[in-house]
């Protein structure tokens, strides 16, 4: 496969919608991924995108051994990383869930050990084996990308989605229709109250994408994605100085 096919295919995987504009200094993202998962993945499409957005993309295989969060300004955690291995880590679990750096994330197995949710599978966090439409419900948010309240499709039919129940301090933006309980996209504030009473140390977001949603995702639904990186990218990050 030549360069020039290679970079064809990426970008009809990335899609039609054009990147937002941001400035070419836009940040430092630090991607904790998995290099080829069982059923691949599009985090390659991912990282193209959040390039051509202007970001300074860092990839880390997996959490463990991965550089201090804190020389960067945006924490992407894909749904690829090993969520098993994570949750037998205790200070592997504290590490990111108390990080002073906004974060983003897919992986709706770990929203309990960063306690943006409960701790019951299919109660609290879960996965829809179809969940391509969406309720928005937070119109006026910057995380809605301007799309207005209300039943939409923001992948491909027959896409699996992640959803989470979060805490009374998170901004929901859309839900599983008919099902206000299932978010697929939510946020916390920084110092908002997530689960266990913790409060968000930075901001925080989940996207119920799966493995292989963003290739899959339609012009909304990657507008949802962008906006849901903006917002998260536009927290402050508190850092301690180390001595």
């Amino acid at each position: 496969m030549t360069k020039a096919f290679a970079a064809a295919l990426l970008a009809l995987a990335i899609g039609t919608a054009p990147a937002p504009a941001l400035a070419a200094d836009a940040g430092k993202v630090l991607f904790l991924m998995r290099a080829d998962p069982p059923g691949g993945s599009a985090d390659p499409a991912v990282k193209a995108r959040l390039e051509a957005m202007g970001y300074a993309v860092t990839t880390s295989e997996g959490l463990d051994g991965a550089p201090d969060p804190c020389g960067f300004d945006l924490v992407v955690m894909s749904s690829t990383v090993r969520s098993n291995q994570f949750t037998a880590n205790r200070p592997m679990i504290a590490r990111w869930r108390d990080m002073g750096v906004p974060l983003v994330t897919w992986e709706n197995d770990l929203l309990d050990d960063l306690w943006m949710t409960g701790l019951r599978r299919d109660t609290d966090f879960g996965e829809l084996e179809t969940g391509h439409y969406f309720w928005l419900v937070r119109a006026p948010h910057p995380m809605a990308a301007g799309i207005p309240a209300g039943l939409g499709a923001w992948t491909e039919a027959r896409t699996p989605a992640g959803w989470g129940k979060p805490g009374l301090g998170a901004d929901v933006i859309m839900t599983w229709p008919g099902e206000p309980d299932k978010a697929t996209l939510f946020g916390y504030e920084a110092g908002a109250t997530m689960d266990h009473d913790h409060l968000a140390p930075a901001r925080r977001v989940f996207i119920g994408m799966e493995n292989n949603s963003f290739t899959r995702m339609t012009d909304t639904g990657r507008k949802l994605f962008d906006a849901a990186i903006i917002w998260a990218r536009a927290g402050a990050k508190v850092c301690k100085v180390k001595k």
